[in-house]
């Protein structure tokens, strides 16, 4: 039915605390890094979509699903220990395996954010992003998307030629397998101005290319083939005529 009279929607101004439902029979520590679970929060397992990190302690062990609610932190930067912290992984993709460990892996773990310094040795200043939640649970049935950042990790398999689509872009593209061969972009035109997304290799053999369309180039050549060894990762960004690298992690 069509309004006939001006109304009031509740706006919500802050998106760096949300509060969430605790899954039943989970204990959430302070700090941890919470996983979703069937639309509920928890301690992260490995795999889970991340959905922050835990402001404070919600212990649901002897609870049904949403019987206790959680405020998880979904926007910062937060210094963690991250074993053989590097600067040259400045700007690269981070992930997490449990709900108090980092790692560069990305295979079977959970994308948390981006490393955005290394104050002192092992430990790393993590820029989080979280994957949205409807407030106060429920389940999301499709991705989402806000200022051209997809929030969630797409998997393709290597095979001979990868086709990349232009709705594949836009966030984590995780490449599995060890079947050397071609990532397909698609054309800048179809792409457009402002297009990115950052590969990450899993695969501990096979080399893949990054080919761009027909006669365009990727920082000025007519492909890369750096991505060779597991856990390399390239960022690629489009100006609207050509590919550009602006940050990569490649291991020696």
């Amino acid at each position: 039915m069509a309004l006939s009279a001006n109304r009031d929607v509740d706006r919500y101004v802050d998106q760096e605390l949300r509060t969430l439902p605790v899954k039943a029979g989970t204990h959430v520590y302070k700090g941890a890094f919470v996983g979703l679970s069937g639309g509920y929060a928890r301690g992260l397992t490995a795999g889970d979509p991340f959905a922050g990190i835990a402001y404070e302690e919600a212990d649901n062990s002897s609870g049904s699903d949403g019987d206790k609610m959680i405020r998880v932190f979904t926007l910062g930067d937060f210094e963690h220990a991250l074993t053989s912290a590097s600067r040259s992984n400045n700007k690269s993709p981070v992930f997490a395996s449990a709900d108090d460990t980092l790692t560069m892996t990305a295979s079977g773990n959970s994308f948390v954010g981006h490393q955005i310094d290394v104050p002192a040795a092992n430990k790393i200043v993590l820029r989080i992003q979280a994957t949205p939640t409807p407030l106060a649970g429920g389940t999301m049935t499709s991705e989402l998307v806000s200022a051209g950042i997809k929030h969630k990790v797409t998997t393709k398999a290597s095979a001979a030629n990868v086709t990349i689509n232009a709705s594949d872009l836009g966030g984590i593209l995780k490449v599995t397998g060890t079947t050397a061969g071609n990532l397909n972009l698609p054309a800048v035109a179809t792409a457009g101005s402002g297009a990115w997304c950052t590969f990450v290799k899993t695969g501990a053999s096979g080399a893949l290319t990054i080919e761009p369309d027909g006669s365009e180039t990727i920082d000025g050549a007519a492909n890369n083939n750096e991505m060779d060894a597991a856990n390399d990762s390239i960022t690629i960004a489009c100006d609207g005529s050509a590919w550009y690298i602006p940050a990569k992690k490649i291991s020696a």
